[in-house]
């Protein structure tokens, strides 16, 4: 797999599709820096949506590492800052899903039986 920190910078609409291709394959940290770099070339006004997608998948990373109290608290402030998305999601985003996907995964988070989270889905097929 190429390192995505060598890459071209993508248009954002394909950010999304690359970050939800990496993470179904299970390249969670190829994902996060590709997010973490795409920071750079978003519009002012996008700048808490990337930081709240870029904080969910260290959540959910954090998650499936078994570090608990660290997810817990990627999740909440990344649901948080993508809550002002929610009535206008940019990219085809599901805002509404992913803060849903966050909160539930959070609550999960107390119970050590629960099942090892899902993968984000960023858009609704």
């Amino acid at each position: 797999m190429a390192d995505v920190r060598e890459d071209p910078p993508l248009e954002l609409a394909a950010t999304i599709t690359e970050v939800q291709r990496l993470l179904d394959h299970g390249e969670a940290k190829p994902a996060q820096r590709l997010l973490e770099r795409t920071w750079r070339d978003v519009p002012a006004e996008e700048l808490e949506l990337w930081e709240g997608l870029t904080r969910l998948l260290l959540g959910w990373d954090a998650a499936t590492s078994g570090n608990r109290a660290s997810a817990a608290d990627s999740l909440t402030r990344g649901a948080e800052l993508l809550g002002s998305y929610e009535d206008r999601p940019p990219h085809a985003l599901d805002v509404a899903g992913l803060r849903a996907w966050a909160q539930h995964l959070v609550r999960e988070l107390g119970d050590e039986r629960s099942a090892p989270p899902p993968v984000p889905r960023l858009r609704l097929p």
